[in-house]
């Protein structure tokens, strides 16, 4: 009787240990990082199966690579486990990786116009996603937004155009666009705006834009995830960070300057004046100086002011927030439709624009001090001025919560970070003249004069 029962109690625990071991087993789901277009995934459970599926027509890819910009894991060892609703999540994930490689082993590519499918955990890719399509020996990379990878469900970059894909060298750095081309998609809706300027077409192309600038910003989060990789130092780590988190707090205000900016239809009616139109402003009918007010036009006004022999083109410095405005209410007083002012910290930002990615400017120590406003006009800012970033930072109107004045675009000893046009975390005294602190005027009609 007593061996029959230890011969009970041992079979028990057996049959105790392989449930245990089958039920664990069942609760874990593997995602491979390295995946082809021969594997299975885990089709006897396709109710947590998802990831990502693509359709590509062109010919000749032979990988995807998939990447979170956010660094959220896409790969990996995991649990599953059912919320209070019932649906499976995963968690304790090992050997985690937020990068995929889906690749093919026929030579001529994967079969253009069918259906691929890589598996991932179930995560959010709403901060965006990188595929990058290789291609003959090439790679191009498109960017997603807005999208989560639920239990059960495939997503699919359903505004990828394939004809706007731009190829290059593999090995290439991840550049990060100062300006990105409009995308077709845009373009129609800005097109069809321009004809039927409903509220409804309005908002339609807000929110295009409004994608369209998440996926700049999922660029720039993929160039911080690639520099956290490659980077040898710190600090170019740390000057992208600085842009994602200053895109991130202030996406709102800068999708609606880029929008009033977008469809503002003036024209400017003198190109040959050095008054650019400065579309976007919140007075419809507000131009910025092209250049930063130099020595021989600050003399003008002021005829006691003395400057170095042959720097009459050079912009006018040491000029507290009372001269320069003074100046402006000369200007205002010899004028009898026009009133002029300093511009404030998002009209500035308005007329530069972002800071294109191969400007040329005087800062970094390129120069031993100030050079004339026009030595590199090569780079333009939105409006078309020059000088905006470097040489010397300009006064604004716009203060800080302490009361000093914000000055925008950098200097010719400032590093590259600080000549960032939305950079404005950066104030001097008004009462003061600095060295290197200039100004740009702001021109409006008097009937709408702020």
């Amino acid at each position: 009787m007593r061996k029959l029962f230890l011969a009970m109690a041992i079979a028990i625990v057996t049959a105790t240990a392989m449930s245990a071991q089958e039920n664990d087993k069942e609760n874990k789901i593997v995602i491979p990082s390295a995946q082809t277009d021969k594997d299975g995934g885990y089709d006897d459970n396709p109710a947590i199966r998802c990831g990502i599926k693509f359709n590509l027509r062109l010919s000749g890819v032979t990988k995807i690579e998939l990447e979170s910009v956010d660094g959220n894991p896409l790969a990996g060892t995991a649990n599953v486990k059912k919320d209070i609703q019932g649906k499976p999540t995963v968690d304790n994930i090992e050997n985690a990786s937020t990068i995929i490689t889906f690749s093919t082993d026929n030579k001529s590519g994967f079969t253009a116009g069918k259906d691929y499918y890589i598996s991932t955990l179930p995560c959010n890719l709403y901060g965006g996603y990188r595929l990058s399509i290789y291609r003959d020996g090439l790679v191009a990379h498109y960017f997603g937004v807005h999208q989560t990878v639920e239990p059960g469900i495939f997503i699919n970059p359903d505004d990828l155009v394939e004809s706007e894909l731009e190829f290059g060298k593999p090995n290439a750095p991840l550049v990060e666009e100062g300006r990105p081309k409009m995308d077709s998609k845009t373009h129609n809706l800005f097109v069809q705006y321009r004809k039927k300027p409903t509220e409804a077409n309005k908002q339609a192309l807000l929110d295009q834009m409004s994608v369209r600038y998440d996926k700049v910003v999922a660029r720039k989060k993929n160039k911080l995830r690639q520099l956290e990789r490659e980077a040898k130092t710190y600090n170019i780590v740390e000057h992208m960070q600085g842009i994602v988190d200053e895109m991130v707090q202030n996406r709102d205000s800068r999708i609606q300057q880029q929008f009033f900016r977008f469809i503002d239809p003036r024209k400017d009616e003198n190109p040959k004046d050095t008054w650019m139109v400065l579309r976007g402003a919140s007075a419809p009918n507000a131009y910025i100086g092209y250049a930063p007010v130099t020595n021989a036009e600050y003399a003008a006004f002021k005829t006691e002011f003395v400057y170095d022999a042959g720097k009459e083109n050079y912009p006018v410095v040491n000029i507290t927030i009372a001269e320069a405005t003074a100046y402006c209410d000369w200007l205002t007083a010899q004028d009898d439709t026009h009133a002029y002012r300093l511009p404030t910290d998002e009209e500035w930002i308005l007329a530069a624009g972002h800071m294109p990615k191969d400007v040329t400017m005087n800062s970094g120590h390129v120069e031993t001090g100030l050079t004339p406003v026009d030595a590199y006009n090569q780079t333009t800012g939105a409006c078309g001025g020059i000088d905006f970033w470097g040489n010397c930072w300009e006064w604004t109107s716009s203060t800080d919560a302490g009361g000093q004045y914000i000055i925008k675009g950098g200097s010719w000893d400032s590093k590259r970070d600080d000549c960032r046009s939305e950079k404005s975390d950066d104030v001097r005294t008004g009462t003061r003249g600095y060295a290197n602190v200039g100004f740009r005027v702001v021109r409006t009609d008097v009937s709408n004069a702020r």
